[in-house]
């Protein structure tokens, strides 16, 4: 009687323990309602600029006696569309999900007693459709926000180095380059309409992008490279370990039960709702996005977390030789400086994967314990987070002054995202240019072509050919976003 009796004991505890975890699944949080939102600054690579950029007001450009003389920048695109694999992808996949989850709270009653969706984020989730205009004919292209990331980026820069960029376009004065991209090359257009005047870009031209271009894509030709990228997808790899951690399991489970599902969604449902929820904030900062309304602060924390384990592995300290990846650039920024004549502008258009790499053979925000699957909560405030680091139009600005010091009368500063960095051997972030010499002997010693890729040659890989211009882009894209 009593082995009875502990049966059924259990039996209610066990039971109770279900319906308990059925009924709550996480804090509760309504995003329609929230005037801070400040999860936006944690999209990983495409979070919105505009959230992560420096203060128009900072000072931290003005030097006393000291003047600007050169000005060296590494600049991604600006805010794009989707690639074309997720604009197949999304639509069908969102709208299956819309459906689901209104149906799960209105008809089912699945929905969670503590943790649901709020009836305004419903609302917003009701009324969402995708753009038809976002079709594979423009994927990946610049959005009218992009454009605007870059024009309003030139005109900052420009506001701030008034002693470099002087007077109307002079040819020898400004060098500029980009990949070959629809988003990079409408990117160095808005940038020059920002410096120079609307449609200024019908009379400048940018340099030709070579065909190993191991300047602004130098992963693109590495074999090594890519074998390192691949890692990523080992049962091993810490991006994998992480993915099947206890932590990121309880978050899919969250996320699944808080929409009241009573089973767990897949990653790529995760993802494609994650995805949405990033590219419609960044498009339209002003807006909600009805799919940042199905993700708890907390949520987003943890997502963004898994993009920067897969980053720091790829591309930075996690990959022993991610820093010479960037030889080249480093190379040309140092050669830009210590000459005396023209160009004293140069502007280079390029991806999120070429700034991570450059900060990385910078030295630059370098954690003293690596990221892990199982460090996320110690890493809570890591100097590594893509989402501050390589936004959308994120940069690296390099700015040479000319100062009165009779012992160190070159400096630099270098900015990402418009704020100081800030280097051991520099003074609260003005370098002496005696230093950097030293510190990047190793990029300058005119051996790149061994430094590279571990000395292996580059590959030649076709790059596809831009195939409209900024005129149509204008008219179809950017025009139809912007409704």
């Amino acid at each position: 009687m009593s082995t009875l009796r502990g049966f059924i004991v259990g039996f209610l505890l066990c039971l109770s323990t279900v319906v308990d975890a059925q009924s709550r699944c996480c804090e509760t949080y309504c995003y329609s309602q929230d005037n801070d939102r400040t999860q936006s600054k944690h999209f990983a690579t495409k979070t919105a600029y505009e959230v992560i950029r420096g203060s128009i007001s900072s000072r931290e450009h003005i030097v006393p006696n000291c003047r600007a003389s050169k000005f060296w920048l590494l600049s991604r695109h600006g805010t794009r569309l989707p690639g074309k694999k997720d604009i197949e992808f999304l639509p069908s996949a969102l709208n299956n999900l819309r459906d689901s989850i209104l149906d799960n709270y209105e008809n089912r009653r699945t929905a969670p007693d503590v943790g649901r969706m709020c009836p305004d984020d419903l609302e917003l989730l009701r009324n969402w459709r995708w753009d038809r205009n976002i079709t594979v004919d423009y994927e990946s292209f610049l959005t009218a926000q992009g454009w605007n990331d870059l024009k309003f980026l030139a005109k900052r820069e420009q506001d701030r180095f008034y002693e470099v960029f002087t007077g109307p376009y002079v040819k020898e004065h400004y060098l500029f380059r980009h990949t070959t991209t629809q988003r990079t090359e409408a990117s160095f257009k808005a940038f020059v309409e920002g410096l120079f005047g609307d449609n200024a870009y019908n009379q400048i031209k940018a340099e030709p992008e070579p065909n190993d271009d191991t300047l602004l894509k130098p992963y693109d030709f590495c074999p090594a490279y890519d074998a390192n990228k691949d890692k990523n997808d080992l049962p091993e790899s810490e991006v994998k370990k992480f993915l099947t951690s206890r932590l990121f399991l309880e978050t899919l489970s969250d996320i699944s039960m808080r929409l009241g599902f009573r089973y767990n969604l897949s990653s790529d449902q995760v993802e494609a709702m994650w995805d949405a929820c990033r590219y419609e904030q960044a498009w339209h900062l002003q807006q909600l996005s009805p799919w940042c309304s199905v993700f708890t602060k907390e949520q987003v924390n943890v997502l963004e977390y898994k993009e920067d384990l897969k980053y720091y592995y790829q591309n930075s300290y996690g990959y022993a030789k991610s820093a010479d990846l960037a030889c080249y650039a480093v190379a040309d920024m140092m050669k830009h400086f210590s000459r005396a004549d023209n160009p004293q502008v140069v502007a280079y258009f390029t991806h999120e994967s070429e700034i991570q790499i450059f900060l990385s053979a910078l030295g630059a925000l370098k954690d003293l314990d690596a990221l892990r699957a199982d460090n996320f909560h110690s890493m809570r405030n890591r100097k590594f987070r893509s989402s501050a680091l390589t936004p959308f139009a994120s940069n690296v600005a390099a700015v040479k002054y000319q100062c009165a010091d009779p012992v160190e009368p070159v400096k630099v500063i270098f900015f990402l995202n418009e704020k100081a960095l800030m280097f051991d051997w520099c003074n609260v972030g003005l370098c002496n240019w005696s230093e950097m010499v030293r510190q990047f002997k190793r990029y300058t010693d005119g051996d790149c072509a061994r430094l590279y890729c571990g000395g292996n040659a580059a590959t030649t890989r076709q790059l596809p050919s831009l195939v409209i211009t900024v005129a149509t882009i204008t008219s179809l894209v950017l025009g139809k976003l912007a409704k």
